[in-house]
C-alpha cells in the first residue's frame, strides 16, 4: 500500500479523468486521510473501504471519493506486487520493515513524475469538516495536515522515516533505516516500484465508466 506522494500522483491522474466535477482540493485531502488511522488510533476499516467502484465514487462528495479512491489503490498496488511475491523475497526479507522501506522508495522514485507539489502543499493547509467525522480530533487532524505538508514538500528522504517512530516499535525503525540503505542497490527493487505508476496509470485511462454525477 503506497505512501503518501505516490497517493496524491495516482490521485491527480484520475482526478482530470474520472473526479473533476468534485472539489480538487477536498478530494486530494480525502485520499490522503485514510492513514490517519495510525497517529489518531481509528479503527481500519472506517477509512479503508473496498470494492467501491469508480462510478459509485463519482456520486460521493469530493472529500469521500479521494478516501474511497486512496483503498482502490491500495488494493491495486497489493495486486501489483503480488505478482511479484516470489522473486521479491528472494531478494529482500519478508515481514513488515521490508514493506515500509518499499512504500518510502517508491516515493522517492516517482516524486518527480509530478511538478506541482507546492499546489498540493497549499490545499493541506485547510481542514475539511469531514475529516473529523472519524473520531480524530481537530488537534489530531491539523498535526496530520503539517505532517503531510512537510512531507510532501520535498523528495521523499531519510530522515522522514522518523515519522515511523509515531507508531512503530524502536527495533522495526532501525530495520526500515538500514533497508532504506541497501535495497537501493538492487535495480530490481527501483524498476518495481517505478513501473507501479505507468501501469495504474494505464489501467485509469483503459476503464469504461460512464458520465459522472456530482453528490
Amino acid at each position: 500500500m503506497p505512501w503518501p506522494a505516490t497517493h496524491v500522483l495516482v490521485a491527480e491522474t484520475a482526478y482530470p479523468l474520472y473526479f473533476n466535477h468534485l472539489d480538487h482540493q477536498a478530494f486530494i485531502i480525502g485520499t490522503c486521510y485514510p492513514d490517519i488511522r495510525y497517529p489518531a488510533q481509528i479503527d481500519r476499516d472506517l477509512t479503508h473501504i473496498h470494492d467501491v467502484s469508480l462510478e459509485k465514487m463519482q456520486t460521493e462528495t469530493a472529500f469521500r471519493a479521494g478516501l474511497l479512491f486512496h483503498t482502490y489503490v491500495d488494493d491495486y498496488w497489493n495486486a501489483y506486487i503480488a505478482q511479484f511475491r516470489a522473486r521479491l523475497f528472494n531478494i529482500v526479507p519478508k515481514h513488515r520493515p521490508t514493506f515500509h522501506t518499499l512504500k518510502i522508495l517508491q516515493d522517492r522514485y516517482l516524486y518527480d513524475k509530478l511538478g506541482h507539489w507546492e499546489s498540493i502543499v497549499a490545499e493541506l493547509r485547510t481542514i475539511v469538516p469531514e475529516e473529523l467525522t472519524f473520531g480524530a480530533d481537530e488537534k489530531v487532524v491539523a498535526d496530520w495536515h503539517t505532517m503531510l505538508q512537510h512531507y510532501l514538500s520535498k523528495p521523499p528522504q531519510k530522515s522522514d522515516l522518523e515519522m515511523l517512530s509515531l507508531t512503530l516499535p524502536a527495533d522495526m525503525v532501525e530495520d526500515i533505516h538500514e533497508f532504506y540503505t541497501s535495497f537501493q542497490s538492487v535495480p530490481f527493487l527501483n524498476n518495481l516500484l517505478v513501473q507501479f505508476y505507468p501501469e495504474i496509470k494505464t489501467h485509469l485511462e483503459n476503464i469504461s465508466v460512464s458520465s459522472p454525477r456530482a453528490a
